[in-house]
């Protein structure tokens, strides 16, 4: 088959590199590892769906009209004076949706569409690094310059990021400056309009803040990068070196939201004298609403562990071809439950959105198939979703002692992580989440269904724990004292290894306990560490070993999420500043070399290079891959068939919810009928 991008083969066969696993290793080792290898079985998808690409210019574009329509509710304000009429609300030329790629056509307006989530919303500083609670409530607040998410539409050759704030950009002829230009006269949610004054402020002093937990961490854009601002909706980018258009996806969600500066200035150390980091990262506190937002729809009610009720922007910036202001629902409900919960309700139809990415629900989901009354349909595409066992690779970041000093080069011995990862049963882990076709092997980095994935590119060290007793045994890691346990060279400690993982995804929570008895099997003592806020310890570096979902799709998407190219990333190598390993020096180079090209199949070949350095020193273990599936409720309409779980983007952005509507006949009743946002 072939890949989505750049037109890369996928032939789907994937033979172990065995003359390459072991070297420096005792032959010994060698041969018993090699006799135990096999060949990966074929990798296909389980839909079948093909889907009929499309050109950038035929999902949206921007373009003004003479009038403008919009929602009774928003109408209700107008007419009772609580806001100015819609034609003075909307930008100069807003962003329009093309009828075409709706699949079902313009909309309804009103009614309310319902979330189950299992995310806690932490507070709404979305510019200090604070989560909104994931699972949908983040994507509907933060707008940002380009997006992602629908180009799984767009024909290969036409794959670059999308415009979004930033209506349109051009790079200088040496590629050291990108000039961005914004949508006029977009407001806020509360009126106030979107300038480059936000710009500035999102840029110099949060994502150049070195005390600011910035989504866009500094040096992600390069070292030395600057912002000329020219004017209230112009803005330029300044190179050290040239740049690609990798930069403009590291502008999408998240890392390229800035946030209302009229309402975070003032609260923010470098312009209040009295103001502290602390304080300004908890400046929008989630029990204080209504926030300010470019997004479709405010926040307006939050009851703790219960509800998230937001209510549509009548600010937005979006409209349709027929000039109907968007988005068509009135409003959006979040249940604060569980994200195993958020499954079972959307296959129940008390929920009507969920990314089934939990696959012990997919049993079920297969039955659900089969019932001509069922309210959603589940279908399952290529594997997106993978688990990854990380280990801490910072010399010293995080280490409390002498011992966790010694694990650490340990781990940065990559015989040490061969042999972790010959230990990994992967066929036991997966049929220990959920019986069936679900899972493969996953070497680590790309995906199988990542349109840069070619199964030849991975070097896999798979399950082989005679293998991985003789790397061991070779590394000087024996059972000095007898008690079953191997100890560190030289009759030191028990090798006894803590293992971080969530203790709130029941799929972490399975792989984990699956993996004690593996570990057991080749000497090392694991103690499973559950926690419900995993990133409290990625970033303090308090870990040693961590089990986590993993999955990389998009080789110019949060790049520095997977590779060492700023000293505070990837999660397992923190504070990375002078502690790089050679082949992590490589990566880098590799990783620059994806920022620096507009030329997709150069991308393509850099990502190779890079699935190849990354997986034959196992920078990651891989652990197991799966597909996964979107449900979402058959009375919800513009739900454009095929659209991924996951690829560019969640699915939240993936399926444009701005166009997503349910006929006036099977509207729900809202939670709060004829309320708006309203701010002091």
């Amino acid at each position: 088959s072939k890949g989505g991008m750049m037109g890369i083969e996928t032939k789907f066969k994937f033979k172990s590199k065995a003359a390459s696993l072991l070297v420096g290793v005792s032959m010994l080792a060698m041969s018993s590892t090699a006799s135990g290898l096999e060949t990966l079985p074929e990798d296909k998808s389980m839909s079948g769906m093909k889907i009929e690409l499309v050109g950038r210019d035929d999902l949206w574009t921007y373009k003004s009209c003479d009038n403008y329509n919009e929602s009774p509710l928003t109408k209700s304000y107008v007419d009772a004076g609580k806001l100015p009429p819609v034609n003075e609300r909307m930008p100069k030329e807003p962003w329009m949706a093309k009828t075409d790629q709706m699949v079902d056509g313009i909309g309804e307006y009103g009614g309310t569409f319902r979330h189950v989530i299992g995310g806690r919303p932490e507070g709404f500083n979305w510019l200090a690094g604070q989560s909104q609670g994931w699972g949908g409530i983040n994507i509907q607040l933060m707008e940002s310059l380009t997006r992602l998410g629908p180009l799984w539409q767009i024909k290969p050759d036409e794959a670059n990021p999308l415009p979004n704030l930033a209506k349109d950009w051009e790079w200088s002829s040496d590629r050291k400056s990108l000039t961005m230009n914004l949508i006029e006269g977009a407001r806020w949610s509360d009126g106030d309009i979107f300038d480059t004054e936000d710009i500035d402020f999102w840029w110099n002093d949060n994502v150049q803040d070195a005390n600011v937990a910035s989504r866009l961490p500094k040096d992600a854009l390069g070292a030395g990068t600057t912002l000329e601002i020219l004017g209230p909706y112009s803005f330029k980018f300044n190179f050290d070196e040239p740049k690609g258009n990798a930069v403009l996806a590291q502008l999408a969600y998240m890392g390229g939201a800035p946030g209302p500066s009229h309402v975070m200035k003032p609260l923010h150390p470098a312009h209040n004298s009295d103001a502290t980091y602390e304080s300004y990262a908890n400046g929008m506190p989630a029990s204080v609403l209504p926030i300010v937002t470019l997004g479709a729809y405010v926040p307006v009610v939050h009851k703790v562990d219960e509800l998230m009720v937001m209510k549509r922007n009548p600010y937005y910036w979006k409209v349709d071809e027929e000039c109907n202001q968007l988005p068509y629902y009135n409003e959006t409900i979040y249940k604060l439950t569980s994200w195993d919960d958020r499954t079972t309700q959307a296959l129940a139809g008390t929920g009507d959105f969920s990314n089934m990415e939990n696959p012990g629900n997919y049993v079920e989901a297969l039955k659900q198939n089969k019932d001509p009354n069922s309210p959603v349909k589940s279908v399952f595409g290529t594997r997106l979703i993978a688990w990854d066992l990380m280990m801490n690779l910072s010399s010293d970041f995080g280490v409390s002692s002498d011992y966790e000093r010694e694990l650490r080069q340990l781990f940065r011995n990559v015989e040490f992580r061969k042999a972790i990862s010959h230990a990994m049963d992967r066929d036991t882990m997966g049929q220990s989440v959920a019986r069936g076709p679900f899972f493969h092997p996953h070497a680590g980095g790309f995906v199988a269904g990542s349109p840069f994935h070619n199964f030849e590119d991975s070097i896999y060290y798979g399950y082989n724990a005679s293998g991985a007793n003789s790397i061991l045994d070779g590394l000087g890691l024996k059972d000095s004292d007898g008690n079953g346990i191997r100890n560190l060279p030289n009759g030191g400690a028990d090798l006894v290894i803590d293992i971080l993982h969530s203790s709130t995804r029941s799929t972490d929570i399975k792989l984990a306990d699956a993996a004690v008895s593996m570990f057991e099997a080749i000497g090392i003592k694991p103690v499973l560490k559950p926690s419900d806020n995993t990133d409290a310890f990625t970033d303090n570096g308090n870990w040693s070993m961590f089990i986590a979902r993993e999955h990389w799709v998009v080789a110019t998407k949060n790049i520095g999420d997977r590779l060492p190219t700023t000293t505070q990333n990837p999660a397992w190598h923190r504070d990375n500043g002078g502690d790089l390993l050679p082949f992590e020096e490589t990566l880098v180079e590799k990783a620059k070399g994806i920022l620096a090209t507009n030329d997709l199949s150069e991308v393509a070949s850099l990502a190779r290079d890079i699935q190849r350095v990354r997986t034959e020193n196992v920078y990651t273990v891989g652990l197991i891959q799966a597909p996964a599936a979107l449900l979402i409720n058959k009375r919800i309409k513009n739900n454009h068939p095929g659209a991924p779980v996951y690829m560019y983007e969640w699915a939240e952005d993936g399926v444009m919810r701005e166009r997503l509507y349910t006929p006036k006949a099977d509207q729900l009743d809202e939670f709060l009928p004829g309320v708006l946002a309203e701010y002091k």
